[in-house]
């Protein structure tokens, strides 16, 4: 990645700091991830190479939206995901316009991380259940975050391992041995922030799993000196419950468009 192309996009992230911006346009940036920028003339498009992408800044410029187009064709035509978040209400009517009923967007929210409100102690696991540190073990094991899932998100199992963490919770009982009871990974993380995604197997929900489990990413977080960010659909409102107790609030609405 041209080292000129990161800094131009870099600032245009900083003129748009007010707005709501993804963890992967910033783990793309930082190269803990590999992904494209395209820049022109004052916009940013950043994408991941699971088909995750971000335009940032003038959403006026014609000549970026016909690359826009462009990306999103040659996806569609090989039937690729394709994913827009979109910063602005600005972004959202640009979006709207250009892509019609070929785009249909969801509303989530961003969650900003309060340390104050943090428990500074992990909740207490229920009996024969073991909170642990994500390993390449662990993930041939997992159900939700396995190698397929760390591969389409960071590209391998050694960056993931590298540059990512995360933690699982398990049952030493026989008939649980190697089931996850819950899991807690950085599906996106830079040298700023490290992005939640979250999963807690159905046969063990309402003890308290998620939260443990979160409570000891969050801890890693502060301990690296990372900005934990939690986002999420606005309807999920387990997640938004969730996020409350952990130190979350003040969340920002932004869109996504995602193929109809």
């Amino acid at each position: 990645m041209l080292k000129n192309a990161v800094m131009i996009g870099r600032n245009i992230i900083e003129e748009s700091k007010d707005h709501v911006l993804p963890t992967f346009a910033y783990s793309v940036l930082d190269n803990y991830i590999t992904g494209d920028i395209v820049i022109d003339e004052g916009s940013l498009l950043i994408g991941t190479s699971s088909g995750i992408y971000v335009a940032v800044g003038n959403e006026q410029n014609d000549n970026f939206s016909d690359l826009l187009i462009q990306i999103f064709m040659k996806r569609k035509n090989s039937d690729q995901r394709f994913t827009l978040f979109s910063p602005t209400q600005a972004w959202d009517g640009r979006i709207n316009e250009l892509f019609g009923g070929e785009l249909r967007p969801l509303q989530r929210y961003s969650f900003r991380f309060n340390l104050s409100d943090f428990p500074r102690r992990i909740s207490s696991l229920p009996n024969d259940f073991q909170c642990n540190k994500i390993n390449e073990d662990t993930l041939q094991s997992s159900s939700d975050f396995n190698e397929s899932y760390i591969i389409k998100y960071w590209g391998s199992v050694e960056r993931f391992l590298e540059k990512g963490f995360g933690y699982c919770i398990t049952q030493s009982n026989i008939a649980h041995k190697n089931v996850h009871a819950s899991e807690c990974i950085s599906i996106f993380s830079s040298s700023e922030f490290a992005e939640v995604d979250i999963a807690t197997n159905d046969q063990f929900r309402g003890k308290g799993l998620a939260q443990a489990n979160a409570e000891a990413f969050i801890t890693e977080c502060v301990e690296r000196e990372l900005t934990p960010r939690w986002d999420c659909d606005i309807h999920n409102t387990a997640s938004i419950r969730l996020a409350g107790k952990l130190g979350f609030g003040n969340p920002a609405q932004y869109s996504i468009f995602v193929r109809s």
